[in-house]
């Protein structure tokens, strides 16, 4: 896992700790509040904390009260607490912790109880609650938009291309889907990705379906458009801010970059420069990338030079889309119904 996935868990156990101290704070003020109601309440639960410790002493093998007087002494306790509440009509569950998640507690781990024949506990695993709070956080920096959080693999529609390009475009998307796997699962890649072709032909849906199926494995995948890339290089050579530090950080060790729309715009020297950077340090680290672009290879050639053309497309397994704008095909579906 890369730094940045140590990063966001360091910031996500401590929104966890303070989310805990929160819950605590709020049962406390709740249980002072109906104690100062009904002072008796606060006597019992002294009493109880006292025979706790009378009853570990006996456990430790010290000088204690009888076991069974300090349990019935215990049960009437409970039920004086409890006719107590009844009678002023308070819920028990006032006095206790109102956790966000009952099932961990708040803490995102489940303890594994010591089963008859178990010498050792199992070792404590993740909540359901953690694991959906780890892809929130995958998807905050992401980059992607709620819309292409949608576009996945299982809603890519192979009916849009012609009937003559459909057998070809099922193998571009097994491809990309293999690649996808490979990268969520943390193996090193062949090769990066080049999704090349005219516009309208499901470039980016391709490209955010496999940043879908990396971040829904755990896994960081960013998202940036050739012009976002270029105002993150800027910003952090020349305005050295925290957003610009932050972004040169996902551009440089997420485990996924997705570049989309590569050649939307001429790059300045200093853009291009930074960009082979960016290439150089994920060859060496051996993170992959995905990149679209309307352009063909001679044209990337062209505007990127030699240096950065070499590293991009040397290194990238190259799918030209075949078929028509499928952007005109559904909107011409959507006419044909009404």
């Amino acid at each position: 896992m890369s730094n940045l996935y140590g990063n966001l868990s360091a910031e996500r156990a401590k929104r966890r700790e303070a989310r805990i101290r929160q819950r605590l704070q709020e049962r406390d003020q709740r249980e002072a509040a109906i104690m100062a109601r009904i002072p008796r309440l606060r006597e019992i639960k002294e009493e109880m904390a006292a025979l706790g410790l009378q009853l570990a002493r006996r456990a430790l093998g010290l000088p204690a009260a009888d076991a069974e007087e300090l349990l019935a002494r215990g049960q009437a306790l409970a039920r004086e607490r409890e006719e107590l509440l009844r009678q002023h009509g308070i819920d028990p569950a006032e006095l206790e912790v109102q956790w966000d998640c009952p099932d961990c507690q708040d803490t995102g781990w489940i303890q594994p109880r010591v089963e008859p024949g178990q010498d050792v506990a199992p070792p404590p695993r993740k909540c359901h609650c953690l694991l959906q709070e780890e892809i929130a956080d995958l998807y905050r920096i992401s980059g992607l938009t709620q819309p292409m959080r949608e576009q996945t693999f299982d809603r890519f529609d192979l009916t849009v291309y012609p009937p003559e390009d459909r057998p070809y475009m099922a193998e571009i998307l097994r491809q990309c889907q293999e690649f996808a796997r490979a990268v969520a699962a943390g193996e090193k890649v062949a090769h990066n990705l080049i999704l090349m072709g005219g516009v309208g032909l499901g470039k980016t849906f391709l490209a955010t379906a496999i940043a879908n199926a990396v971040v829904q494995h755990h896994r960081v995948a960013v998202y940036f458009t050739f012009p976002e890339l270029a105002d993150v290089l800027r910003r952090q050579r020349f305005e050295d801010d925290e957003g610009g530090r932050w972004g040169m950080q996902l551009l440089l060790e997420s485990d996924l970059l997705v570049l989309d729309d590569l050649g939307a715009e001429k790059p300045s020297d200093f853009v291009a420069e930074q960009l082979f950077n960016v290439l150089n340090h994920r060859i060496n680290r051996q993170l992959p990338w995905v990149v679209s672009t309307n352009l063909s290879l001679p044209e990337l050639g062209e505007i990127y030079g030699d240096r950065i053309f070499s590293r991009l497309v040397g290194l990238s397994e190259v799918l030209l889309l075949r078929g028509n704008d499928v952007r005109l095909v559904l909107r011409e579906r959507r006419l044909s119904r009404k």
